[in-house]
């Protein structure tokens, strides 16, 4: 007789549920809008904070520092195919304390700020820009003030709310449906950002002044605004004329990365890519989308500066960084698609504009519950959140539970977002959240090839290796030091504004967002302890299912 011994069955089920319906090029679709052409931010937090930094160098800079991260996910995406990206690649080589407490920290409970985010941005750079835009060319002032509108704290609660239910009805429906709306979402955001580009580029720099005046005065009775901007800028103390400073170029590239570092973001639903195994789909996917989008990024970059100049641009990021209101229309910042739609007479064009706007502002929505509802999934079946949150529907393939929970968790962020005083200020900790996320995945990817041998030489990027090293394991180790210097520079470096000012002098007041920061973390790993506890008295050991491949 031999003896036997039962390997426990720690997973909740032997199969996820989830079906793979997304192509590669729908995934690498995917990450292009997740990345987010119409994130504005670069365009005026870089000039308003950073004088004498190069915009489109910094662009493409971070474009280049991103890339070693993106293969490091691409030969993590091949090794394990499985919905959970960033969780799964953590758990499987440091264990579940790390990847729970890192992934549930810095993404499912940041990336609710992300939700709320959306409905900024759809309200703020679509539906307001559409109104301002529609009221300014046709001459009606009842336009221009529903603009106004979705600029105000109850427009934007009441987009934000609509634009998270509408994205749950979507995705409860199944992922496919998601999947067909997003080729209408690329071809409507194509073409805004190429007609915003169009526009800038053929612009005449010297008509750009009566535009601008002409605008002000259509939708805020404001006369005079060019100059009038200038000279509250310039009376500020604030220099139009910078000379040239490389360290503020290098910390151009920080602010862009909090677009670009999302070029990773479709591994979270692995399991549900078809050719998710494959090499060159995944190089496709998460590299060519992060090439595609740095450049169009950088292109867009060049146009403001074409249209405009350098010297309008500090004005405009002067409106946004330094809160002059004379250089804001209406108490509007000066983003890019504003711009455009001012320089522009056509009400085709302002709809052409608008409309792609408002359906990538929707989108994020979209990849902030497909992403943390994949999250959570993968954490139910490990046991390490309840088995509902990762019941799927037999019918439409979809996480209903997860998708439901996730939207109910983001209502009171969005009014929050809204309502509470400084609460934007006291939540700077998402940029640092999100990135130590990246860095610890790359760290994952260094130590794959040995703490997770099996799972690494039956993958597809085994055979690459630099001598003996894998090239997973050198590109995991640049990937984790390139990411480290983008989430230092918002640690340490006061001129970004962030998680900057460490004088002790003034605690706790001038440091909230940090502790804040640790207070999450702290959070999700004492949520850690108490979980793994609870099953342990089941009788379940929940570190058994770290040292397997989820199911599929």
């Amino acid at each position: 007789m031999t003896a036997t011994t039962a390997k426990p069955e720690v997973f909740t089920r032997k199969a996820s549920g989830l079906v793979r319906v997304m192509s590669p090029y729908s995934a690498f679709i995917y990450n292009i809008l997740t990345m987010g052409l119409i994130f504005p931010w670069t365009y005026l937090w870089a000039p308003g904070a950073l004088p004498g930094g190069k915009l489109v160098e910094g662009i493409l800079l971070a474009t280049l520092i991103e890339i070693p991260i993106a293969f490091a996910y691409v030969w993590l995406s091949t090794a394990l195919p499985r919905s959970g990206g960033d969780y799964v690649f953590q758990s499987r080589v440091f264990g579940g304390g790390v990847a729970f407490t890192v992934v549930m920290s810095g993404f499912v409970i940041w990336i609710l700020q992300w939700v709320a985010l959306s409905g900024w941005l759809l309200a703020y750079l679509g539906f307001a820009p559409l109104f301002l835009g529609l009221g300014a060319t046709m001459n009606a002032p009842a336009l221009s003030g529903l603009g106004v509108w979705f600029t105000q704290p109850t427009g934007i609660i009441v987009t934000s709310i609509l634009n998270a239910a509408l994205a749950l009805l979507i995705l409860c429906s199944g992922f496919k449906n998601y999947v067909k709306l997003q080729n209408v979402m690329i071809v409507a955001t194509m073409l805004a950002f190429l007609t915003t580009l169009v526009v800038l580029f053929t612009t005449n720099p010297a008509t750009v002044p009566a535009k601008l005046d002409a605008f002000a005065m259509a939708i805020a009775g404001t006369s005079n605004f060019y100059q009038s901007a200038i000279d509250a800028v310039t009376a500020a103390g604030i220099n139009l004329n910078p000379p040239f400073s490389l360290w503020f170029t290098i910390l151009v590239a920080p602010i862009a990365w909090t677009s670009l570092q999302w070029a990773t973001y479709s591994a979270q639903q692995n399991g549900e890519i078809k050719d998710a195994r494959s090499f060159k789909s995944q190089v496709f996917i998460l590299v060519g989308s992060l090439i595609v989008t740095g450049i169009l990024l950088a292109l867009l970059a060049a146009g403001l500066e074409k249209a405009i100049g350098t010297q309008f641009l500090y004005v405009a990021g002067a409106g946004y960084w330094s809160l002059i209101a004379e250089a804001n229309i209406a108490g509007f910042n000066l983003w890019p698609p504003i711009l455009a739609v001012a320089l522009t007479a056509s009400p085709i064009v302002v709809l052409l504009i608008a409309f792609g706007y408002i359906l990538n502002s929707h989108q994020i929505v979209h990849n902030c519950y497909i992403g943390m509802t994949r999250v959570m999934v993968a954490m139910s079946l490990d046991r390490l959140l309840p088995a509902w949150v990762s019941a799927v529907h037999e019918k439409y393939h979809t996480p209903v539970n997860a998708h439901v929970l996730y939207f109910l968790a983001s209502i009171p962020v969005i009014f929050a977002y809204n309502l509470v005083p400084g609460w934007v200020g006291l939540t700077l900790g998402v940029t640092f959240g999100c990135g130590y996320v990246f860095i610890i995945t790359c760290l994952a990817g260094a130590l794959l090839p040995y703490r997770a041998k099996d799972v690494y030489e039956t993958s597809p990027g085994a055979k690459y290796k630099l001598g003996n090293i894998p090239w997973l394991t050198i590109l995991g180790i640049i990937g984790s030091i390139c990411g480290f210097f983008m989430v230092g520079t918002f640690l340490f470096a006061p001129e970004l504004g962030v998680l900057g000012n460490w004088n002790f002098a003034d605690f706790p007041k001038n440091l909230w967002a940090q502790i804040i920061a640790a207070g999450i973390i702290i959070v999700s790993a004492v949520w850690y302890l108490i979980v793994k506890r609870a099953q342990r008295s089941k009788g379940i050991d929940v570190d058994y299912a770290f040292k397997e491949i989820p199911p599929e």
